[in-house]
């Protein structure tokens, strides 16, 4: 699938310059979802010229095609300050994406998807305000772990060497910003509106991290368990910061995506067959794919049911769907 890129300069009274961006455009009549995609420090809105081809292959293997739109972020690490003058949070939100949803054919669904220091960006953004995204998600995303600064020492500070805010990133910085700023933080402020949003989250992270950043996708994870909200989490064995696993780990990640706009169609003569056999009392020989139906796990789950009322009575976490650890 061909694809074309167009280059703007966005201006915002949230931040002190006009933002380079990048667009790209898949050939496709159909309307389609916008994809804020967040780089790392350093990274540009060239880099998508660079992505250009590898998600024309994508798109032309099946996957979902997207608008795709690329902000140069700089060394601003995606930082939100109500009383300074990098408001990224707010550029995205009320700026960047209702911009790209005006000039492209969009069909409303928006997901924000990051990658190291975009990946914390994106995910600090989509737990502020979920109710702007239908899915975040993150590859390496670069957190700390705990809830407040000083929670975190050298072994997860290493990426402070390669610049940033100094009220953020540096021996300086501003802990209740950092705090106001960390997704595991929005997490615990915003659950409930992430939960009734029904935000799909993706989180990835490389095993043998050279800047350890697994750590704070680790913690992250563990806090999104504790806060019983659904998501998606890899730990990637023997995968870095980076080198030859990050082109199939971003695969797997805009695979994720795409299965959420195409989510799989049950097979009705299947369906129905095991149905008739569950009603039946299950008797007889199982007919071909029947335990692995929908039908087979509505009724189990049924089965279940009074037992789980029951335990509940005694144990609520019953009704979690993570269990507390």
């Amino acid at each position: 699938m061909a694809s074309k890129i167009s280059l703007h300069d966005l201006p915002s009274r949230h931040l002190p310059a006009p933002v380079p961006i990048a667009v790209l455009t898949p050939e496709s009549h159909a309307a389609m979802p916008l994809c804020v995609l967040l780089l790392g420090a350093g990274g540009t809105r060239e880099n998508l010229a660079d992505l250009q081809p590898i998600f024309d292959e994508w798109w032309s293997e099946g996957l979902e095609p997207a608008v795709l739109a690329v902000p140069s972020p700089g060394m601003d690490y995606y930082l939100e300050d109500a009383a300074g003058s990098l408001r990224w949070d707010s550029f995205l939100a009320e700026n960047l994406i209702p911009s790209v949803h005006a000039s492209s054919r969009t069909n409303g669904a928006t997901f924000v998807v990051g990658i190291s220091g975009g990946g914390y960006g994106a995910l600090k953004l989509a737990f502020a305000r979920p109710d702007l995204f239908t899915a975040v998600a993150a590859m390496q995303p670069m957190l700390e772990p705990g809830l407040h600064a000083s929670h975190s020492g050298t072994r997860n500070r290493l990426h402070h060497a390669a610049g940033g805010p100094p009220q953020l990133i540096g021996p300086a910085r501003d802990a209740a910003l950092w705090e106001a700023n960390n997704p595991a933080n929005r997490a615990h402020a915003n659950a409930q509106a992430i939960r009734r949003a029904e935000l799909a989250i993706y989180i990835d992270a490389a095993g043998r991290d050279f800047l350890n950043a697994h750590d704070g996708a680790e913690f992250l994870h563990r806090t999104l368990w504790d806060l019983d909200l659904a998501h998606e989490y890899h730990l990637v064995r023997d995968a870095d910061h980076g080198g030859p696993t990050l082109r199939p780990r971003m695969r797997r990640m805009f695979a994720w995506l795409s299965a959420l706009l195409r989510p799989p169609v049950l097979d009705a003569a299947v369906e129905q067959t095991a149905t008739a056999w569950l009603e039946s009392g299950m008797k007889g020989k199982p007919p071909q794919g029947a335990t692995t139906t929908d039908a087979f796990v509505t009724f189990l789950r049924a089965q279940f049911a009074p037992l789980r009322k029951k335990a509940a009575e005694s144990d609520p976490a019953v009704t979690r769907r993570y269990g507390v650890l």
